[in-house]
């Protein structure tokens, strides 16, 4: 093989070696603050974190219904891109309760990715509709019958819940754009918009995100040679110059 095809294969491979290099995803750190904002809903303690309680106990459990979000970071979590990774838990907490239900809640998540030693941080926000059913119908709310299943305590409650902003986002760290997607909830293995909770019980839904990437600007192969036979014959002229 000749010199200028040495050089122009020595600077493919240059290239190569430089893009294929993955990038150091960390997150960091994942917080949830919940906001209520229905001037006729009930009493609800906890605002502005990341749980709030509702509803007057109606039995010696002296439990309120509630809802939590718990961040899955800190301590830091490393992050494989086109891999699902956890952001945190979504539970429900149900209870028997008097008095008026909470009907409406936003959620709003702040999760810091580490990208190579650059910090990033995307905010994303939730509204949850709660559906506090009467206890004693039959058959309940969600059709089946009471006493049995998920009604097995008296009837289930339903929590919906859907992403309105701040689905994704991107970020250009050293010609590398970077897009991360907030998947949503995911409930028993898929990604789910509802569930019912049986009285007495917890609920969980776990929520998840990806993270790919996409160089700026690749170069086409034939670029590439050009380029290193390009360096090929400025090193011929500059050994024929000092010739």
């Amino acid at each position: 093989m000749n010199k200028k095809l040495l050089i122009a294969s020595a600077a493919v491979a240059l290239f190569a070696a430089g893009s294929a290099q993955a990038a150091v995803i960390q997150l960091t750190g994942v917080s949830g603050l919940w906001t209520t904002t229905n001037p006729s809903g009930p009493a609800v303690s906890g605002g502005g974190t990341n749980e709030i309680r509702w509803g007057t106990p109606a039995n010696q459990q002296n439990q309120q219904s509630g809802y939590r979000f718990d961040g899955s970071a800190p301590p830091a979590v490393n992050v494989n891109e086109n891999i699902d990774f956890n952001l945190g838990t979504f539970t429900h907490f149900n209870y028997p309760i008097t008095g008026t239900s909470l009907s409406n809640a936003s959620l709003t998540v702040e999760t810091t990715l580490l990208i190579d030693g650059i910090s990033e941080t995307v905010s994303s926000i939730f509204e949850f509709e709660h559906w506090e059913t009467p206890n004693g119908s039959n058959p309940c709310a969600n059709g089946q019958a009471n006493g049995s299943g998920v009604n097995v305590n008296g009837c289930a409650d339903r929590v919906t819940f859907a992403l309105n902003v701040g689905a994704s986002d991107s970020f250009l760290i050293d010609g590398v754009n970077y897009f991360v997607d907030i998947s949503g909830f995911f409930f028993d293995g898929a990604l789910a918009s509802e569930f019912w909770t049986k009285e007495y019980y917890d609920n969980s839904a776990t929520l998840k995100g990806i993270i790919t990437s996409r160089p700026v600007s690749v170069p086409e192969p034939s670029t590439l040679v050009l380029l290193g036979l390009g360096l090929a014959g400025l090193a011929a002229r500059r050994r024929s110059g000092s010739a």
